[in-house]
């Protein structure tokens, strides 16, 4: 669904820009990946993919991108290239790549995709340029993920324990990766079973045994490192509360969290929706962050 229009006046000299937002772990990356394999034919110069952010989690500086894409760009070849800048901070790490004087390569000839955990309006505002943001899948699309990845002849001899499956995530993109890999390398486990089983824990074993950083909580954890502590500390005493929280609510229902602190934390992708609805914390991610204060505050009571 396209939410924002295409650039358009003085805008249409710049590089055409397609914004991928949403939570940690909504499948920003893998949607433009699948994008981008779909339109190949289109983009005769090739397909560059550019994580904006280092293994440490710290953000690439714009120059540093600009001086290897100088690099990657001039060994494609003549046509029109399609670039992914991956895991975007903020606007003003993309800005220079899309602004003419930018690498050698950038301009007309060249398609950008950036996905981001920030809504990057900043960034449509100046640039224009398209916006996709990603949310929890339907109840049906959960289902047919699992149907795609562990067979229909598996899933749909227990239907009703599949949704209860994907229920149990949440509904979640990767809570449901992580569920149907471990699913697949135990292919003669029930899926009655696996709900039991997940169902008492799903924050503990929604990870991968020979993969401990590939999991809900640690997805959780690096997506929470990232925000200002003013913000972190916001958003933990908002987990407290219902999993909606009224827009114009007062202390009985979330506390005097500033509008701007909850909408710069959707903006994060950490609540959904917002004025004039209710926004709302994801239920895995609130069950995480309450567990997180719970643990953190018995060590303070030892100390």
């Amino acid at each position: 669904r396209l939410t924002a229009p295409p650039p358009t006046g003085p805008a249409d000299h710049r590089a055409l820009a397609v914004v991928v937002s949403g939570a940690p772990g909504i499948g920003k990356s893998a949607l433009a990946q699948h994008v981008a394999r779909q339109v190949g034919d289109a983009f005769p110069a090739g397909r560059l993919l550019v994580r904006m952010t280092r293994a440490d989690g710290e953000p690439r500086t714009a120059d540093e991108v600009a001086a290897a894409l100088a690099d990657a760009l001039g060994a494609t070849g003549e046509g029109r290239a399609l670039l992914i800048l991956d895991d975007v901070v903020d606007a003003d790490q993309v800005r220079p790549l899309l602004t003419p004087g930018g690498p050698p390569g950038t301009g007309p000839g060249l398609a950008v995709v950036v996905t981001s955990r920030m809504g990057l309006s900043g960034l449509i505002a100046t640039h224009g340029g398209w916006v996709q943001r990603l949310t929890a899948f339907t109840e049906a699309e959960s289902y047919g993920l699992l149907l795609a990845a562990l067979g229909a002849e598996r899933v749909e001899a227990e239907p009703e324990a599949a949704h209860r499956l994907t229920a149990v995530c949440g509904h979640f993109p990767a809570a449901l990766r992580i569920l149907t890999a471990r699913l697949l390398t135990r292919p003669g486990l029930r899926l009655a079973d696996a709900v039991d089983w997940l169902g008492d824990d799903p924050l503990a074993r929604l990870t991968l045994t020979d993969s401990p950083g590939h999991s809900v909580t640690g997805l959780f954890d690096r997506a929470l490192d990232r925000l200002d502590p003013r913000l972190s500390q916001a958003f933990t005493h908002l987990a407290q509360g219902p999993p909606e929280l009224l827009a114009d609510g007062g202390p009985e229902h979330e506390g005097p969290v500033p509008e701007a602190v909850r909408e710069q934390l959707a903006d994060a992708g950490l609540l959904e929706d917002g004025p004039p609805g209710p926004y709302r914390i994801h239920g895995l991610l609130r069950a995480h962050v309450r567990r997180t204060a719970r643990i953190r505050d018995r060590r303070t009571e030892k100390v």
